[in-house]
């Protein structure tokens, strides 16, 4: 793979060392231009082609539902993740016993936790041992109230990637949800839909999809929306029958069996569509050849790490659990060396009380170099107590 050609496709590149696609991955040159050729149809064109893009919708659905092996139909867009697991909060809360509560982690992105919480549906804390979530304990977690597992792919703050096959095989055989934020995951890391008995799963594309703020890819099995339908509705969500109105506007309406029902109304489908230009960039590359990539990256700055002041609080002793994301502490002056390296154009994220770099497609060796150069001036420069 000619790396160093991809990264030509990224601008951000020529202006620093960018390691925060954990927060925003920049936009490569085929998307911008996707993006601007479908803002210029609405300048040329209106609304003419509306119709024709919701019909082009369901083409990049396939392709998410392909990426997932799940089906076109158990895919939506929404708003962002909050949206998706709030819409997931108040569909289940209305069918929960008054005890009943959900087991999550302490690490917790509030976007997976916040919209139970202010529903009222109650949530017990599961503590990391080493930033590290094994499912043994989160089994033992387990009790006769808890109604399921709300957790991330991965840890935003650390990169600790969970088990889902395993996880959700065990919740499966207790008849419990599996709920899963895989913003920080989706699309570069594997995920089976139906093998991870996953119930829902919400992931911000804004992260990893290369298409800026476009929304949240939001799968819902069929089994769930049957047993927990929508608790919100808007006039995308009802199945119109003829045509694309629905016809009687003040009968009972017959919500979408499909995850059609969580489009409530009308969405940025220019953004959409460009997303299936990010998503057919990533896979002309391949996601075997990308985690190969990314796992390279951070096996060279995980080893430059180690010749720094610094503590790595990442897991990384085993590939299953690691992703693109290494996060470490400089003593007690994390955020000032946050900001150190961004006066060098050296482009990290202050999580907790700790550095977080994510590496990309678009980085190489010399963006880490820079990286690990730039620790190592601020740790000879700073005291660290």
């Amino acid at each position: 793979m000619d790396w160093e050609r991809i990264r030509r496709d990224f601008p951000v590149t020529k202006e620093m060392a960018y390691f925060e696609s954990a927060a925003m991955s920049p936009i490569p040159t085929p998307v911008f231009e996707a993006i601007m050729s479908e803002y210029r149809k609405l300048v040329e064109w209106g609304d003419a082609n509306w119709c024709r893009d919701l019909e082009r919708l369901n083409a990049v659905k396939s392709v998410c539902a392909d990426m997932l092996n799940g089906r076109e139909e158990d895919i939506a867009f929404v708003a962002n993740t909050s949206t998706a697991m709030s819409m997931t909060g108040l569909s289940v809360h209305k069918k929960l016993e008054p005890d009943q509560h959900f087991l999550t982690m302490k690490d917790e992105f509030p976007s997976s936790t916040f919209p139970f919480s202010y529903l009222g549906i109650p949530l017990r804390t599961c503590e990391p041992d080493s930033a590290r979530y094994s499912v043994s304990s989160l089994l033992e977690q387990i009790n006769s109230k808890t109604a399921g597992i709300v957790t991330s792919y991965v840890q935003f703050g650390t990169g600790f990637r969970q088990d889902l096959l395993s996880l959700g095989e065990e919740l499966k055989r207790r008849n419990l949800l599996f709920i899963v934020n895989a913003t920080q995951g989706f699309p570069y890391f594997h995920i089976d839909v139906k093998e991870m008995r996953i119930d829902v799963l919400a992931a911000s594309l804004h992260k990893w999809g290369m298409t800026g703020h476009l929304g949240s890819l939001f799968y819902t099995a069929p089994e769930f929306r049957a047993k927990y339908p929508t608790a919100v509705a808007g006039w995308l969500s009802i199945d119109p029958g003829e045509g694309l109105v629905p016809g009687q506007m003040n009968s009972s309406p017959e919500i979408h069996s499909s995850a059609q029902q969580y489009t409530l109304g009308t969405i940025n489908l220019q953004l959409l569509m460009a997303f299936k230009t990010a998503l057919d960039y990533i896979q002309k590359i391949g996601l075997d050849v990308i985690r190969k990539r990314l796992f390279t990256l951070t096996d060279y700055l995980l080893d430059g790490l180690s010749d720094c002041s610094v503590e790595v609080i990442s897991p990384h002793r085993s590939y299953a659990e690691r992703s693109a994301i290494v996060s470490f502490k400089v003593g007690k002056k994390s955020p000032e060396c946050v900001t150190f390296l961004r006066k060098n154009k050296i482009y990290v994220s202050q999580r907790n009380d700790a550095v977080r770099a994510a590496v990309n497609i678009f980085n190489n060796f010399n963006d880490l170099d820079r990286l690990l150069d730039g620790v190592q001036n601020f740790c000879d420069k700073i005291p660290l107590s």
